[in-house]
């Protein structure tokens, strides 16, 4: 299925949530989501010069360091915790030339020291909501692995929230369909194995169109992957609807300035607001119970980021809670909790 074919509010189990089992099918997706190959491919042509040392934090199959490569880095080395996919990118690297100026390390970048420092460090682990993948204490720590005036690519990542009335895959997790990408299972058993404790404690990877917005999308967080930036945060964001419809939760979705001329904005929908993203598709924080708005209601969301580490893979449990308001009046409140997929209580 290409990216133009993706199924608007059709409801996928959140890809971010299962890194450990992403396998050579689920790369090949990535390498297949054209938003996500030409926005990353022209960055990294922008930013690396002739002589470089770059890190390829999270290499994959090995497509970020391959380009960098052709743009003339002198040496790359490809970091990767997947023992099977890092052969692959050493298998791409090798077809393509270049086995003796691109050096695996396997592992992960928390533990990983280098020969020498980095000109550029590439990367691409976001999350659709830009830090369910833990790319801000991960990134944060990689500042490392630079060179006094080294870069990062990305530069900055914005995330953002707005209210949607997404009836369609409110539907679906309502009545337990079984989500996409999932083979046999019910949304129920898939959700179990995840920890949640009901079909709305859980974000979703679901292509929310531009239409079904109920209010102005609202910044939720900026990082720059700093010292300065917390993997902990609480905000408080309100909304004023502006046109009529069924609010079932929100959409969340990133905007990366990649490098100094490229921006990566995932919030498009292919049907005319912008390029889909098939890989990452947008995040849908659903609410259990939907209510039915009109303009000039007041929709708030206090929204919660805590982190969790189990192991080797840093992991988040997101709250969001508020109220719909209409005239001064609560017409109905809210609260979705997810666990983690691999929280221990």
């Amino acid at each position: 299925m290409s990216a133009d074919e993706i199924e608007p509010e059709q409801v996928w189990l959140p890809a971010s949530e299962s890194l450990l089992e992403w396998t050579e099918d689920f790369h090949d997706l990535l390498l297949r989501d054209g938003l996500r190959m030409d926005t990353y491919r022209h960055a990294v042509f922008e930013s690396v010069r002739p002589g470089m040392v770059v890190v390829d934090l999270g290499t994959g199959t090995g497509i970020l360091a391959q380009w960098a490569l052709q743009a003339g880095a002198a040496r790359v080395y490809g970091i990767e915790m997947n023992e099977a996919i890092l052969k692959e990118a050493e298998r791409r690297l090798a077809r393509a030339g270049f086995s003796d100026r691109f050096h695996p390390v396997l592992g992960v970048s928390t533990e990983a020291n280098l020969p020498e420092p980095a000109d550029l460090l590439v990367s691409e682990i976001l999350g659709n909501l830009a830090d369910n993948e833990g790319c801000v204490a991960i990134l944060r720590d990689a500042r490392r692995l630079l060179a006094p005036e080294g870069q990062m690519l990305p530069q900055q990542v914005e995330s953002y929230l707005v209210p949607v009335a997404a009836e369609k895959a409110h539907s679906q997790i309502l009545g337990g369909q079984r989500p996409g990408g999932v083979d046999g299972d019910s949304l129920d058993a898939a959700l179990r194995r995840r920890g949640a404790d009901s079909r709305f404690d859980l974000y979703y990877d679901v292509v929310l169109p531009v239409e079904i917005q109920l209010a102005a999308p609202r910044l939720l967080r900026a990082y720059r992957f700093c010292a300065e930036d917390s993997d902990n945060y609480q905000v408080k964001l309100g909304f004023l609807v502006h046109k009529a419809g069924s609010f079932t939760g929100f959409k969340g979705y990133f905007v990366a300035s990649l490098s100094d001329h490229v921006t990566l904005d995932i919030s498009g929908d292919g049907a005319g607001h912008g390029a889909a993203s098939e890989s990452w598709k947008h995040c849908y924080l659903p609410v259990k119970d939907p209510v039915s708005v009109r303009p000039n209601d007041q929709i708030t969301v206090y929204f919660e980021r805590s982190q969790l580490m189990t192991g080797e893979v840093f992991r988040q449990r997101y709250v969001w809670q508020g109220e719909v308001v209409r005239d001064g009046t609560v017409l109905t409140r809210f609260s979705q909790r997810s666990r983690g997929s691999y929280e221990l209580e």
